[in-house]
């Protein structure tokens, strides 16, 4: 144990203080400049799109140069999963092979399948369905892709506890976990406050950071590969995030210039979910709730003066 602990602060000196230092420092300092830049242009939509799907870009490309270097992220992966090998039970064997079922790409498949039917049922538009299914997909694509191009091995057959022999990175499991979950926050937190948000991504991140400890605790991947599925994810997520966006801006423009005919949707119980895209309302504009009640009293009052006049005449 001792000797794992070791191994670890090693590596962790190596990637502060050894010849990967400087380059470690480089490339944090690129991707902190690119999320700090996407932040201070918030309001800059297409440039901190930018700015983000970069920074996310650089720190996934560094990552897989840092494994093929055979460097201080390699010694790191090989610490943590010995470590997790020499500290296993039974119970947590069982555990950790039901929990991992839920991140498997069957898994993802029936759920994003489920959760696609329920939002679009409840939000009474194809749309946020499309939004999932074209996230998830398409980082399922990508990280299959990554796989076959990198062809890192997995960790060696000892230390794995259920048998995997595809490439290993990035994690495949995280990668579906993170692109669905991260998607659904999006659409279910979209107009919602702070707080539903945070906790939102609470749960989001919960789920992931569990789905890769159980990979992790499993020897089928390296500490690295998780991270790298969880990179890859967000960058999906961020390029859905945006797509589902510009959709629903694009609906209250046009519903705000042509004013067409508002479909009724009796089944979503929520009047803020969805609204933006079913039945958009201008932003800065007063709520159908409040244009009922002017209208309310507008009848009130006319029907107040014309019983007046008639008295007088």
């Amino acid at each position: 144990m001792s000797d794992v602990r070791g191994t670890v602060l090693d590596a962790i000196v190596d990637a502060v203080t050894g010849k990967a230092g400087a380059a470690t420092y480089f490339v944090a300092l690129v991707v902190a400049s690119f999320l700090l830049g996407a932040r201070v242009l918030a309001t800059h939509r297409h440039v901190a799109l930018g700015l983000r799907v970069a920074g996310l870009l650089t720190a996934l490309t560094a990552l897989a140069l840092g494994i093929s270097s055979h460097g201080w992220v390699s010694r790191l992966d090989l610490a943590t999963t010995s470590w997790l090998a020499a500290h296993r039970s039974l119970g947590l064997d069982v555990a950790a092979t039901v929990i991992t079922d839920f991140g498997s790409p069957v898994a993802t498949a029936v759920a994003c399948v489920i959760c696609v039917a329920l939002l679009s049922w409840l939000s009474c538009s194809v749309v946020p369905g499309i939004v999932v299914i074209g996230t998830v997909g398409a980082a399922a694509v990508a990280s299959t892709a990554l796989k076959a191009v990198i062809g890192r091995p997995r960790p060696p057959l000892q230390w794995q506890v259920v048998l995997e022999t595809d490439p290993s990175f990035p994690s495949g499991h995280v990668t579906g976990t993170a692109a669905l979950w991260g998607i659904i926050a999006v659409v279910v937190g979209m107009d919602r406050g702070r707080t539903t948000r945070a906790w939102l991504a609470v749960a989001v991140v919960t789920a992931v950071m569990l789905i890769a400890a159980t990979r992790l605790y499993l020897g089928v991947h390296w500490l690295s590969d998780v991270t790298a599925g969880a990179i890859l994810a967000a960058v999906f997520v961020t390029l859905g995030a945006a797509v589902f966006d510009v959709v629903a801006v694009d609906a209250v423009g046009t519903t705000h210039q042509s004013q067409p005919r508002r479909r009724q949707c009796r089944r979503a119980d929520d009047p803020h979910f969805g609204t933006r895209i079913i039945n958009p309302i201008p932003r800065g504009s007063t709520s159908l709730s409040s244009r009922s009640a002017d209208i309310d009293f507008a009848r009130d009052t006319g029907r107040r003066l014309s019983t007046h006049l008639g008295r007088n005449t």
